[in-house]
């Protein structure tokens, strides 16, 4: 793999974090503090900065991902594991999709490549942009039209 700079990691890794708990969690209408989301996505950047260069497949990475912000979304948040792990991965699943569909029409519009974007940071947070504006637009449409996939909000808090 390539390393990252950190402050990649910064600008992509945390928001990435903070839409995948978001949508997640508000999927599930599990609610959580501004703060431990922020501290989760914080400690995943962290996570990503140093596992980037590593010899690991995406898949495995987005595996060891998955189960990591889920164990630490329990144990910051004080939520059921099950509960965790069925938003965390819901996010993931939801913001892949998003990913999967927008970035190969960025590449096409932007003319680069796969490699360029793996390989250059700021080709990489250019590409990034339209991604996240358009899943934060998502996000702001489900927190206003308070669409909850199935609700795990009373029985989740019982830690």
């Amino acid at each position: 793999m390539h390393n990252i700079p950190w402050y990649i990691a910064l600008l992509i890794s945390v928001p990435q974090t903070v839409l995948i708990i978001e949508f997640g969690f508000r999927l599930f209408n599990i609610q959580l503090k501004i703060r431990d989301i922020l501290l989760l996505a914080v400690i995943i950047a962290v996570f990503c900065y140093f596992t980037r260069p590593l010899a690991v497949p995406y898949a495995v990475n987005t595996l060891i991902l998955i189960a990591l912000l889920s164990l630490l979304s329990s144990f910051i948040c004080k939520v059921k594991l099950k509960y965790c792990f069925t938003s965390v991965l819901l996010g993931i699943i939801i913001y892949g999709v998003l990913e999967s569909v927008l970035l190969p029409l960025i590449m096409n519009v932007l003319k680069i490549s796969l490699e360029e974007v793996i390989v250059s940071p700021w080709v990489n947070l250019v590409a990034f942009v339209p991604i996240i504006i358009i899943a934060v637009l998502l996000l702001t449409f489900i927190i206003k039209r308070h669409f909850i996939l199935c609700d795990f909000g009373s029985e989740a808090d019982e830690v």
